[in-house]
């Protein structure tokens, strides 16, 4: 993402070359996404589940000093549910509390404990803090990581050549001769319009998806999704659901 805001400028403007735009493309894709075991994603992903429900069931009166000594408590007993949770309970405060307000308070706190990392990720929402106004996603990343969440890939940075660029765009000029409307299961109204939000990545989705994968031993959108994949018992997070008494 450094990258990206460095090259940002020159990518949009109209006069930027295609290929250069494939280019940025390929080098982000071919990191391994947030549901691989090597990007370290699956414990974001868990810890912030957590951490949301953590949040969500416990007594606090919702001001903006007592979540900020929260998570800088969260932070320095290496908690890395209740740092995400935390961040993620912006959204609730009395005050206002905007995200730029957040990316400043969370960049102090990563320059104190000196987590170049965190810094550098804040540092990268300020750059492009219009745009991300109503994006928390760098600002959980940094606290995961002041809290002692690990990404193995967090500097990684794979070449690009211009032949992968060419050939890539070679496929995607053939396939645009006899173009395909977009499968309904990719539309799921929420990353883009549509109506089928069973792969939107949302935790009562994500549940339904584990329970498809039991069912049918595969996840396949052509499958029936079954009444029974739905919870509706407050999705109970076995193992780990502390704030509502159960563990």
């Amino acid at each position: 993402m450094e990258k990206m805001r460095e090259r940002f400028w020159t990518l949009n403007k109209p006069q930027a070359q295609l290929i250069d735009l494939v280019r940025e493309a390929v080098r982000i894709c071919k990191l391994p996404n947030w549901w691989h075991p090597d990007s370290g994603g699956p414990d974001y992903i868990y810890q912030s589940m957590v951490g949301q429900r953590q949040w969500w069931y416990r007594s606090w009166d919702h001001t903006v000093a007592t979540l900020l000594s929260e998570i800088q408590m969260a932070v320095e007993q290496r908690n890395p549910a209740m740092a995400l949770g935390g961040v993620m309970a912006f959204a609730d405060v009395r005050e206002t509390f905007g995200a730029t307000k957040q990316a400043e308070y969370l960049l102090r706190l990563a320059q104190s404990i000196r987590h170049d990392l965190a810094v550098r990720l804040c540092r990268v929402h300020l750059s492009a803090k219009s745009a991300l106004s109503g994006d928390n996603n760098f600002l959980c990343q940094a606290a995961w990581m002041m809290a002692g969440g690990v990404s193995p890939v967090t500097e990684t940075i794979l070449p690009v050549s211009v032949a992968e660029c060419v050939e890539l765009l070679d496929e995607a000029r053939e396939r645009w001769k006899n173009p395909q409307p977009i499968p309904r299961w990719c539309c799921d109204g929420v990353h883009s319009a549509g109506d089928d939000p069973r792969f939107m990545g949302m935790l009562p989705e994500m549940w339904a998806v584990c329970k498809a994968f039991q069912h049918y031993g595969r996840v396949d959108p052509s499958d029936e999704w079954l009444p029974e994949f739905r919870c509706y018992d407050g999705l109970v997070i076995e193992g780990d659901d502390r704030a509502a008494g159960r563990v």
